[in-house]
C-alpha cells in the first residue's frame, strides 16, 4: 500500500511537468481588411461581406474626397475620382436620378429644365410644367461622389444654386423630398424608396473599388468575386 502511494506521488508531478513543458503553436490570425465606402455605395456592402467570406472587414463611411488608400485596403465609390492614380475595378453600375415628391404633378423633366431648377434659373414649378409654387432644390456637398457627377453632367461643373439646401446623407435627402411637394433632389437608383418619384435619369455611373498599388493578401479574391 505504501509503495503504491509513493509511486503515484512521484508520477503526478512528472505528468504535470510534461504538460507544462509542451509548446502550443498559435494558429495564424489574418489581418482585418479596412474598407472605406461612400453613402451612395452602401448597397454594395453586403456583396463585399459575402465575397470576403471568413475575412474580417472593418467598414468606415467616408466622404468621397476624404477616402485615403494609405489608411484603407479598399475604397468603394460611384464614378471615377479626378486624377485617379490607384488601381480601380468596376463591380457594377447605378443610375443617377432626379427625384421629386410623388404628389408633384410634374412627372418628367428635360435636361434644360433640370439645369434651370438646380442652378436657380427656374424658381417656380409653373415654369417647368407644374403648379404655381416655389421650387426647393436639395443637393449634397459639391465633393460628394454623385453630386460631382451631377454637376459635371448637368451643370457643366458649375455649383448648384446658393439657395439650394444641403443634405448630409441620402436618408436626409429622401426625407426632405418625401415630405415637401415643392422639393427636388438627386439620388442613385439603388437607394430610391417608393416615397419619392424619379423624373429624369441623368446618367449611368460605374461602381468602383479602388485599391493600393500593392494590395494586401486576399484582396484579389474579393475583387474577382465581386466582378462575377
Amino acid at each position: 500500500m505504501k509503495a503504491s502511494v509513493y509511486f503515484i506521488a512521484l508520477l503526478t508531478p512528472a505528468c504535470l511537468l510534461l504538460v507544462s513543458c509542451s509548446t502550443v503553436t498559435p494558429s495564424p490570425t489574418a489581418e482585418p481588411i479596412a474598407l472605406q465606402y461612400t453613402a451612395a455605395s452602401s448597397p454594395w456592402l453586403a456583396s463585399i461581406y459575402d465575397c470576403a467570406g471568413n475575412k474580417v472587414i472593418i467598414a468606415d463611411l467616408t466622404a468621397a474626397d476624404m477616402q485615403d488608400l494609405q489608411a484603407a485596403d479598399l475604397a468603394i465609390r460611384l464614378g471615377q475620382p479626378d486624377n485617379l492614380t490607384s488601381p480601380a475595378f468596376q463591380i457594377g453600375s447605378d443610375d443617377l436620378l432626379v427625384i421629386v415628391n410623388p404628389q408633384n404633378p410634374v412627372k418628367q423633366l428635360t435636361v434644360a429644365q433640370v439645369r434651370g431648377l438646380f442652378d436657380g434659373q427656374i424658381q417656380n414649378w409653373k415654369d417647368a410644367g407644374g403648379a404655381d409654387t416655389p421650387v426647393q432644390a436639395w443637393a449634397f456637398t459639391r465633393t460628394d461622389d454623385i453630386q460631382a457627377i451631377f454637376n459635371h453632367s448637368v451643370l457643366n461643373d458649375s455649383p448648384v444654386s446658393s439657395v439650394a439646401r444641403l443634405a448630409s446623407n441620402p436618408d436626409e435627402m429622401i426625407q426632405a423630398v418625401s415630405k415637401d411637394i415643392n422639393a427636388i433632389g438627386i439620388l442613385n437608383r439603388r437607394l430610391k424608396p417608393s416615397s419619392v418619384s424619379d423624373v429624369f435619369t441623368v446618367t449611368s455611373m460605374p461602381v468602383l473599388v479602388l485599391t493600393r498599388s500593392n494590395p494586401a493578401q486576399g484582396i484579389f479574391s474579393i475583387l474577382s468575386c465581386l466582378q462575377k
